[in-house]
C-alpha cells in the first residue's frame, strides 16, 4: 500500500438514498445529524471517496472509531491510516500504511490578520515579507500544511497553531518539538483548491488522484 491523496467534487452527487445506503453505519449516523444540504452533500461525498480508497487495496467499507481528539481510525485495519477534509464543494482523502493527516482549502476571501494571532512568529513574519497579491495564496498553503500536521499527530484542537512551524520556501518542511516522530508535509494545488498532506511514510511520492464521485 502507497500513501495516496484523493480528490473529489460533491456537486454532481444525486441519488442520495441509494448512496446512503453504501455507508458504514458511522458515516450514517453522522449524516443523519446534518440538516444543511451542502453539509449533507459533503459528509456523504467524503464517506464515498473514503470507500473508493478502501477498494482501491481490495477492502470492504468498514466501520471506524474515534479517539479521544477525534481521528477516525479503523479498528480491524491497523495498517490502513485514513484522514478526511472537506472545503468548498471538494472532499479529500488521504490513505497510508502509516498516521497520515490532510487539509483542503478553496480560494476565498481571507482575513490575514488571522496569521499575526495565531501562526508562529516566524510564518507570520515571512508571509507578510510577501508582496501583497501573494499573501492570500502563501496563507492557504500555510494554513493547509499547518492543519494536515495537527491531524496527523491528532491531537486536533488542543494543539496550538503556534506551537509549531512550516516554512514553505523551499517545499514544505516542518520545525516541531511536539511529536519526535519523522513528519514530512506535501503541499499541492488543483486550481482554486489547495491541500496538503502529512504523514512518516511515501509522502514525497504521494500522487493527488482525482475521482469522480457521480458515477458511483
Amino acid at each position: 500500500m502507497r500513501t495516496k491523496l484523493y480528490l473529489a467534487s460533491v456537486a454532481g452527487l444525486a441519488d442520495e438514498a441509494r448512496l446512503i445506503r453504501a455507508l458504514p453505519a458511522a458515516r450514517r449516523e453522522k449524516l443523519a445529524a446534518l440538516r444543511a444540504p451542502e453539509a449533507r452533500r459533503l459528509s456523504l461525498g467524503a464517506g464515498l471517496l473514503l470507500n473508493c480508497a478502501l477498494a482501491a487495496e481490495g477492502l470492504a467499507p468498514a466501520d471506524y472509531a474515534v479517539t479521544e481528539h477525534g481521528k477516525p481510525f479503523f479498528p480491524a485495519l491497523p495498517d490502513f491510516h485514513f484522514n478526511l477534509s472537506h472545503s468548498g464543494g471538494r472532499v479529500l482523502c488521504a490513505v497510508s500504511p502509516s498516521p497520515v493527516g490532510c487539509d483542503i482549502e478553496t480560494a476565498r476571501r481571507l482575513d490575514l490578520k488571522v496569521a499575526r494571532r495565531f501562526f508562529h512568529p516566524d510564518e507570520s513574519a515571512w508571509l507578510f515579507s510577501l508582496p501583497e497579491d501573494e499573501r492570500p495564496t502563501a496563507f492557504l498553503r500555510l494554513w493547509t500544511c499547518k492543519e494536515s500536521f495537527i491531524k496527523a499527530v491528532g491531537l486536533g484542537l488542543s494543539l496550538p497553531l503556534c506551537d509549531f512551524a512550516v516554512s514553505l520556501e523551499d517545499g514544505a518542511a516542518l520545525r516541531q518539538e511536539t511529536d519526535p516522530r519523522p513528519w514530512r508535509l506535501r503541499s499541492f494545488r488543483d486550481g482554486d483548491c489547495f491541500c496538503a498532506l502529512c504523514g512518516l511514510s511515501g509522502v514525497e511520492d504521494a500522487e493527488l488522484i482525482p475521482v469522480e464521485l457521480e458515477r458511483l
